[in-house]
């Protein structure tokens, strides 16, 4: 309406008509209409400047970055004095949002060495870093070029704590990712470790779990993809927030997805995490902070 009325004012040489005749149809007093017009225009100048945030947060740090998760990233509250809700309102009436994703579920077939192994993280409850890592296999399309990317997940804090990114997935790439874990975190400090997968034969072959077994971790078995769900929705993280941001076709493949995971490790917010990055969460938590259970999905409870 106040658009309306801003069109009848600039018009009012054509029309001659008083614009208090307007504002009475209206119900608006000329005092109000200016309150309402100072109003107007602080939203919409608002607006333009959150769409320039909204787009470059996209572009550089998370393609598919949700309401909630710019307004924490960008400290919207702090900039604009706006809550949660009216953010997600403006965001959907400017063509902010994003549509949702299809997503396939699809089961994994497991080796056979790996059937001595079962499910460990059924319903358990952790309580800090280095109790759960999940790992998985997935492949990237990159600029039309297929990669395959081996990931390794801390549970706890959501921090990817190993990662290789190649055009080969034998063990030799898994075992690249397993090693910048420990380097990570340390032999000593990974000791009784679940390292939980899905089975598939480079994380049950002699060579890794030769690792595993030297590092004595506890080797843990999913069934099937939901079973292991927390690490297919890293993978999910990485295909769909991260590597649309790979527009050059001139960069490192490998340093390039190391500088998002770099991102994504050190700034951007989690709700899950209490809007905390996965470094601040896991430093949060090495302070005299207690710390916070978090109990695994039960499926034998299906």
């Amino acid at each position: 309406m106040i658009e309306v009325l801003e069109s009848l004012k600039a018009d009012q040489v054509n029309h001659n008509i008083p614009m208090s005749r307007f504002y009475d149809f209206i119900g608006i007093s000329k005092q109000g209409f200016y309150k309402a017009k100072k109003r107007f225009d602080a939203y919409h100048l608002m607006v333009e400047q959150i769409k320039p945030m909204v787009l470059a947060y996209r572009r550089k740090k998370d393609a598919r970055a949700g309401s909630r998760s710019l307004y924490y990233n960008l400290d919207i509250k702090n900039q604009f004095d706006i809550g949660v809700s009216k953010f997600e309102q403006i965001l959907s009436a400017n063509n902010m949002t994003l549509p949702q994703l299809k997503i396939r579920i699809v089961t994994t077939n497991s080796v056979k060495q790996s059937w001595n192994y079962t499910n460990l993280t059924n319903g358990i409850s952790i309580t800090s870093i280095n109790k759960v890592i999940v790992g998985d296999l997935t492949y990237l399309m990159v600029l039309g070029k297929r990669y395959y990317l081996f990931c390794l997940t801390d549970v706890y804090s959501s921090r990817i704590v190993g990662h290789h990114v190649g055009k080969r997935m034998r063990t030799e790439e898994a075992l690249c990712a397993y090693k910048m874990w420990i380097k990570l975190r340390g032999n000593n400090a990974v000791k009784g470790c679940i390292h939980h997968t899905d089975g598939g034969s480079q994380y049950f072959s002699s060579d890794y779990l030769k690792a595993m077994n030297k590092s004595k971790l506890q080797i843990s078995r999913a069934e099937n993809c939901l079973e292991n769900g927390y690490a297919e929705q890293r993978n999910g993280l990485i295909k769909n927030h991260l590597i649309p941001l790979i527009t050059n076709r001139k960069v490192n493949i490998t340093n390039e997805l190391g500088r998002l995971i770099s991102i994504y490790n050190n700034e951007r917010k989690q709700e899950a995490l209490g809007w905390l990055s996965p470094v601040e969460y896991e430093n949060k938590c090495l302070k005299n902070i207690p710390s916070e259970h978090k109990k695994l999905y039960n499926f034998n409870q299906l």
